[in-house]
């Protein structure tokens, strides 16, 4: 990724203990402190697709999860971060695969694919490879 936003640390240290947190209180306290750095920096210069997406990988509601990637990929788009378009992409495909909703789910595995034929992230590839699969 070509540029790291300011809070990047501390949106890691919050994946961090969000990932491997064992009380419930303590998760939510740092999901929380999340999306407060999500809603703060929410159409200002500091806005990026890298909280957004982080927000939603542990957002644990379908819909609020779609409403964050879609927020990222928004974001994404508007400043030709084509890294970020294929990751978020991908993520918006697998929820619309686990509705059973597959033209939505192809929808957003093109663009998937489009950006990630732009970048060498042979994983990404492969997923969306994989997706596609699923799909036909």
């Amino acid at each position: 990724m070509e540029f790291k936003p300011l809070f990047h640390e501390q949106v890691l240290e919050l994946a961090l203990t969000i990932t491997n947190e064992s009380s419930t209180k303590v998760y939510w306290e740092a999901h929380n402190k999340l999306r407060d750095i999500c809603e703060t920096h929410e159409n200002t210069v500091l806005d990026h697709p890298f909280q957004w997406e982080t927000l939603a990988d542990f957002t644990r509601d379908s819909d609020e999860r779609l409403s964050a990637y879609l927020k990222a990929l928004n974001l994404a788009q508007q400043n030709s971060q084509v890294e970020y378009i294929a990751s978020v992409a991908i993520e918006i495909s697998e929820l619309y695969l686990a509705q059973n909703d597959n033209e939505r789910a192809l929808t957003y595995s093109t663009i998937a694919k489009d950006a990630a034929l732009q970048i060498d992230d042979a994983a990404l590839q492969m997923e969306i490879e994989e997706i596609e699969k699923r799909l036909f």
